[in-house]
C-alpha cells in the first residue's frame, strides 16, 4: 500500500493547528474564571435584654422548726426589697431551700459548730428588667441590716443575655458580605480588574461577647462572611 507524503506533510501540521486551538480554548476557560476569596467583617453593640440571677443567702439554727421559720421570714424580707426596687413575683421564683446537717459531717469539730442545721435559700430572679436587677444587687448590701448576707460567689453573679439575634442576623450578614465586596473591589482596581458575580460564600459563626469589663449588660455581635468572586 501506497502512503500519500503530502499527507504526511499535513498531518503534523494539522496537530499543531489543533493544540493552538486547545491552548487558546483553555486560556479562555481559565482566565474566565479568575476570583478573589475575601472576608467581610459586621459589628454591632446591643444592649441585653434578658438577665438572671440567683439571689442566695444562708440562714442557720440549731432546730428544724426554727431554721424553718427563719428562712421563710426573711425570705419575704428579700422579696419585699425585690418590689420596692421594681422587681414583682412574675420576675423571681422562690426556690426550695438546700439543708445542710453538720451534725453528720465527720469533718466538723463539733465544739466549734455554732449552727447545727443550715439553710441556703435562693430567689431566682430571670427577667427583661435590666436596669432594676442591677439598681437591686448594687443596693443588696442594706439586706445586711436584716441579717440577710446576700452571697457574692461568681455563681450568684448576674448573667446578662441577647436573645434577639435571629431580629439582626440578615442585617449583619448584608453587612459583612458588603464589606466583603468593598474589600474585592480594592483588590480589582489594583489588579486592573473588575468584580463579578459570587462564585462561592461563607457564612461564620456569630459571636456574642461582652463589650468590655464591668459592662456585661452590653454585648458586642461580631461575623465574619467568606466571599469569593469572580473577576472580569
Amino acid at each position: 500500500m501506497q502512503i500519500d507524503k503530502h499527507n504526511l506533510i499535513f498531518l503534523p501540521a494539522s496537530i499543531v493547528i489543533a493544540a493552538v486551538i486547545l491552548a487558546i480554548g483553555f486560556s479562555t476557560i481559565v482566565k474566565s474564571e479568575r476570583s478573589v476569596s475575601v472576608r467581610g467583617l459586621a459589628e454591632k453593640e446591643v444592649l441585653a435584654d434578658l438577665a438572671v440571677w440567683q439571689m442566695s443567702f444562708s440562714v442557720g439554727d440549731n432546730d428544724l422548726v426554727e431554721l424553718q421559720k427563719k428562712v421563710l421570714e426573711k425570705t419575704k424580707i428579700a422579696e419585699n426589697f425585690l418590689n420596692k426596687r421594681g422587681l414583682n413575683a412574675s420576675d423571681y421564683t422562690i426556690q426550695a431551700p438546700s439543708i445542710t446537717d453538720n451534725s453528720i459531717n465527720p469533718y466538723m469539730d463539733s465544739q466549734k459548730i455554732r449552727y447545727t442545721y443550715i439553710a441556703k435559700a435562693t430567689l431566682l430572679i430571670r427577667t427583661n428588667k435590666i436596669s432594676e436587677i442591677k439598681q437591686a444587687q448594687r443596693e443588696s448590701l442594706e439586706l445586711a441590716s436584716d441579717n440577710i448576707a446576700i452571697s457574692q460567689d461568681y455563681e450568684n453573679r448576674i448573667a446578662f443575655e441577647f436573645t434577639k439575634l435571629n431580629d439582626i442576623k440578615p442585617q449583619m450578614i448584608a453587612e459583612a458580605t458588603k464589606n466583603a465586596k468593598l474589600a474585592a473591589e480594592q483588590f480589582a482596581t489594583l489588579s486592573g480588574s473588575e468584580v463579578g458575580k459570587i462564585k462561592k460564600a461563607t457564612q461564620g459563626l456569630f459571636s456574642i461577647e461582652n463589650a468590655a469589663v464591668g459592662l456585661e449588660e452590653k454585648k458586642n455581635i461580631r461575623v465574619v462572611t467568606q466571599v469569593e468572586y469572580l473577576l472580569k
